[in-house]
């Protein structure tokens, strides 16, 4: 099943916002997808709203009150590297700009409508390129993208999980341990549980014993006696496929 294009637009004009969610209202109906759309009236909102989330596709407005859109694409690249970035303008002069921050393309207002939806066609067949390897988890009200190729492990804690992420902060979120395990092997075949409350990356492994493994940072895991056969089995699979 095809997963739920996401996008935003920052624009603060709301009758360009309307139109513009006509547009891409239309362009789902015609494929047949769904789509979900966040509109952010400022930079600031986005900033302040928006950070966490994932999207397949931005489109920025460059002539916005405060931060314009150009200021607002530089902070996206610092923490978004590769999601598709198009700004919407009335003023030709900003386009050359855009190549600092690898923007895809420039949408001229008012915007066309077979111009727009050429961009989502093309965002639409980047997503399905994608090798699927994420999850979409909720943070404080907000969907956050977890790439399972950077998770070291979770863990479950009562009604919560502590998912490990390599080389960012650790992450709490309330769900059922299970459940995301049920969820996280579905997505990928790395993710292999432990022990009743662990689970982890085998490639983040580079060692186990029968009461616990080593990751790559140095984290500890235990593993369980009834877990421990089909661990190290896969971990002995998993690096002879290596090689």
């Amino acid at each position: 099943m095809e997963h739920t294009m996401t996008i935003c637009y920052c624009e603060d004009e709301s009758a360009q916002a309307k139109a513009f969610a006509i547009k891409i209202d239309q362009w789902a109906k015609n494929k047949n997808i769904e789509v979900h759309a966040d509109l952010f009236e400022s930079a600031e909102e986005y900033l302040f709203k928006a950070e966490q989330n994932y999207y397949d596709v931005i489109f920025l407005d460059i002539s916005m009150r405060g931060q314009n859109g150009m200021e607002l694409a530089r902070k996206i690249r610092e923490k978004e590297k590769d999601v598709i970035l198009v700004f919407v303008t009335s003023d030709a002069s900003y386009v050359f700009d855009g190549y600092e921050v690898g923007a895809y393309r420039y949408l001229m207002k008012p915007v066309d409508e077979k111009k727009l939806w050429e961009i989502l066609d093309y965002a639409r067949t980047q997503n399905a390129e994608d090798n699927g390897n994420y999850i979409l988890v909720k943070k404080d009200g907000q969907s956050v993208r977890v790439d399972l190729n950077d998770m070291l492990y979770i863990e479950a804690q009562k009604h919560y999980v502590n998912l490990y992420l390599e080389d960012q902060e650790s992450m709490n979120i309330k769900t059922v341990f299970t459940e995301l395990l049920q969820e996280m092997q579905e997505k990928s075949g790395i993710v292999l549980a432990m022990h009743r409350s662990y689970a982890v990356n085998i490639e983040k492994v580079v060692r186990i014993g029968r009461t616990e493994c080593v990751l790559t940072d140095g984290s500890v895991v235990p593993v369980s006696r009834s877990f421990y056969k089909e661990v190290n089995e896969a971990f002995i699979k998993y690096h002879l496929g290596r090689e």
